[in-house]
Order: C-alpha cells, then sequence, then structure tokens
C-alpha cells in the first residue's frame, strides 16, 4: 500500500503534523462573542455559566511577560496595574472577563467604570479576571477543540487567587438556573455549545446570552431634557441589517437623575447640528443631537427593535457600533430539567467564590 504524504515518517522528516504544531501567541485575537436568545432553554447540548457584569478581556503570557487588553486590542493594564502579576501560564491564552463586586460578592459593572474612570474611584473588592475559557496552552491553539476539553484543560491548571478565577458551569438546566441568578440580583446567564469550536471575533449561536431583565447596546444619536419633569431621556439607535446600514431610531430611555448631569456632562464633545438617524425625527425642545459614536447600554421591556419602558444604564466601556444592530434572538427548545433542585445554587455559589476555586 502506497505511503499517505501527509503523514509524518522517518523517510520524510520534513513533514510534521501541524495540529499540535506549537505557534507563538496571537497579538490581535479578538474574543468570541454571544448571541441573543429568545429565552432561557434547558439542553443537553450546552452548558450554563453566569453572564458576569464586566469588562470582557483576553489575557496571556509570552516570553514572561503578561498581556491583558479588551476586545478591541486596547491595553488594559495602565488602568488596572492589578492584573499586572496574574498568574497566567506560560504559553497560555485566557479568554475572561474583569469584574468588581459589591461587599455581597455580586459583579458591578457601575463599580468597575469607577475604577476606569477619571477620578479611579478604588470602591468594591478587585479587580478579578474571571477566566471560562483557554485558547491557547504551552503555546499551542486551542481554538478548533470543543468547548469541553477546553474547559477542562482550564479547569487542570488550578488558576485560583486575589485575582484570578474560574467559575463553575452547569450542565443542560438554563431556566433553573437563570431563576437563581435573578434571586442573587445578577445580570443573567451564558449556554455555549459544549461541542463548539471558538470562532475569533465572530458572534455566533454556539454561545448565547439570556438576562433576567432584557438588555441591549445601543448608539447614543442625542439627549432629550423634558422641561415638565427635568428628567433627561437618551435617543436611542441600531443599525438595521439592510445594504445602507442604516442607524435606525428605537426608542427613548430614560436617564436616572443621579446620571443626568454626568451624562450631559460627558456627551458635551460629541454634540451635533443634525440627527444621525437615517429617518426624519422632530427636533423637539430640549433635544441636542450627537455624532453617533458612543454605546450605551439599556434596559428594557423585551421587544425587537423596539426599546419599551427603557432605562439608561451605562455608557459601555469597551463599546463597539458594530454590535448595536436589529437581530432576532435565536429559539432553542427546551428539554425538561433535571430533578438536582439544589445544583443551580450550588453552581452559583461557587462561581461568586472564585478566590477558593
Amino acid at each position: 500500500m502506497p505511503r499517505d504524504p501527509r503523514s509524518p515518517s522517518s523517510e520524510h522528516p520534513f513533514l510534521i503534523d501541524v495540529r499540535d504544531a506549537r505557534a507563538a501567541l496571537p497579538q490581535g485575537l479578538a474574543p468570541m462573542r454571544p448571541r441573543q436568545a429568545a429565552w432561557a432553554f434547558n439542553s443537553s447540548e450546552y452548558l450554563f455559566e453566569l453572564k458576569w457584569d464586566g469588562l470582557r478581556a483576553l489575557a496571556s503570557r509570552d516570553d514572561g511577560v503578561v498581556r491583558v487588553h479588551d476586545r478591541n486590542g486596547g491595553d488594559l493594564l495602565p488602568l488596572l496595574p492589578e492584573l499586572a502579576k496574574l498568574p497566567v501560564p506560560e504559553g497560555a491564552v485566557l479568554d475572561g472577563e474583569i469584574v468588581v463586586c459589591d461587599s455581597r460578592g455580586r459583579p458591578s459593572y457601575d463599580l468597575l467604570a469607577g475604577r476606569l474612570g477619571p477620578k479611579a474611584a478604588k470602591r468594591g473588592f478587585g479587580p478579578t479576571f474571571v477566566a471560562f475559557d483557554l485558547l491557547y496552552v504551552d503555546h499551542r491553539p486551542l481554538l478548533a477543540r470543543p468547548l469541553d476539553e477546553r474547559r477542562r484543560r482550564l479547569a487542570d491548571l488550578e488558576l485560583r487567587g486575589r485575582t484570578i478565577g474560574v467559575p463553575g458551569h452547569l450542565d443542560c438546566d438554563g431556566e433553573p438556573f437563570l431563576d437563581v441568578v435573578a434571586e442573587y440580583g445578577l445580570e443573567g446567564i451564558v449556554a455555549k455549545r459544549r461541542a463548539s469550536p471558538y470562532v475569533a471575533g465572530a458572534r455566533t449561536s454556539d454561545w448565547l446570552k439570556c438576562h433576567v431583565t432584557p438588555r441591549a447596546d445601543v448608539v447614543l444619536g442625542g439627549l432629550e431634557e423634558v422641561e415638565t419633569s427635568g428628567t433627561l431621556r437618551a435617543l436611542c439607535g441600531q443599525y438595521a441589517d439592510d445594504e445602507q446600514h442604516s442607524l435606525v431610531m428605537v426608542g427613548e430611555a430614560y436617564v436616572p437623575s443621579y446620571l443626568s448631569r454626568w451624562l450631559d456632562d460627558a456627551t458635551r464633545t460629541f454634540a451635533s447640528d443634525v440627527s444621525p438617524f437615517a429617518t426624519p425625527l422632530p427636533l423637539r425642545s430640549g433635544t441636542r443631537w450627537l455624532r453617533p459614536k458612543l454605546v450605551a447600554i439599556v434596559e428594557h421591556a423585551g421587544e425587537v427593535g423596539v426599546l419599551r419602558d427603557a432605562r439608561f444604564m451605562a455608557l459601555r466601556l469597551d463599546g463597539r457600533l458594530s454590535d448595536c444592530r436589529i437581530e432576532e434572538p435565536v429559539e432553542i427548545e427546551s428539554e425538561p430539567p433535571s430533578p438536582d433542585s439544589d445544583r443551580p445554587r450550588l453552581v452559583l455559589l461557587q462561581s461568586l467564590r472564585l478566590d477558593q476555586g
């Protein structure tokens, strides 16, 4: 039988199996991102993790140098110098999220934003790098490996400490897990297909996010001061899935009074004379248009493409305009839950005790 020329052999020592070849760590790797699920679900094909209310980041160590960058490639160590000594193994790349927790151990985006703001208010506990995926180990890529294997190899690294931790995950039971997460006042959960590879920079249905209260990333297109009440409303847009990628106004979000002056001041340099939205809108008294450069997080009543009962939460620190899209949620048929009713709560509590592994 003739020898397969693709197989390494002593006769052809220059041929190697490139699937496990050592590789230089990439510098421009972008995180894989979840799509929106239509509802929470149970499925034996998925595992379920807590959705962390923090800043997505990749951490690596190459030739002894630790790097931590956000999903846009920005260096986070000047802003969070506490993470310069992260115990990342040599030749590894970790995907995760940077969080700051409140006194009850719950991650808080507001507390994290305070750390990164101009006054650097160091309130809360952290920062902590929550590692939930392993992309490279010993300088070898794991991107094509299934999630189950990547998670298992991540657990084998036994990463524990003041600045790093690996959260638990729940098999199959997304619905009861989201119920428990809601009890603790947390953001939501993420469902990940167990057999899925890691597709850097992609937003795919292999990962699905389920919020306790629906959230959306929107483009901040303007502010409107309501003279009768003195309140501020944010005019929110998302990009349509058309040839022009038009910025469509999807609604108004109430701005809490304690954020009104801050948001008004923070957006002054983005003022514009014209509306950024594709469709004509009436210029009402108290309206100030903004250049479409800022991404905001809003909570809303849950409809696609329409913001009802919306509330401004924060400006997204690493916001990308391309993420502000009108997108139909992914529907997954739900299986019956497992009989172990205590398991979701145990996984949640273990996840929040990161320093204890």
